[in-house]
């Protein structure tokens, strides 16, 4: 009996220690960021990529930004199709904070929503 007592606290202590393990760099990031909350990084995952095509049509995206993938032929924004630039940060930062033309979406998507925006648009427009 004291051993299964034993093996319930190490159980316990490692669920703590795991938690710990993940959270810890999350808040150390966001520390360093001066308190402000940064969007989490997209997993890429298919998951993502399907979703962020669906808030790419759903949020208008394609009305201003050429997407090929997306069947998008704006004219007013940058095409997106084979920018070098467009890495993950840089997309979550120009939808996250806008800069010219661009609008800023932080209080209309989810720091997730935007992320997976993210995802699919760099994956997209590399092909």
């Amino acid at each position: 009996m004291a051993a299964r007592a034993v093996t319930r606290i190490g159980f316990v202590a490692m669920g703590f220690a795991l938690a710990a393990a993940v959270w810890s760099p999350l808040m150390a990031a966001e520390a360093d960021a001066g308190g402000a909350k940064a969007a989490p990084a997209p997993s890429g995952a298919v998951a993502d990529i399907d979703r962020g095509r669906k808030i790419f049509d759903g949020s208008a995206c394609g009305g201003c930004h050429t997407l090929a993938a997306a069947g998008a032929t704006g004219e007013v924004g940058p095409s997106l199709d084979g920018d070098p630039k467009l890495t993950t940060a840089f997309v979550i930062d120009r939808v996250t904070n806008g800069q010219g033309g661009m609008p800023a979406f932080s209080g209309q998507l989810s720091d997730e929503d935007i992320a997976a925006l993210a995802a699919y648009v760099v994956k997209a427009s590399a092909k």
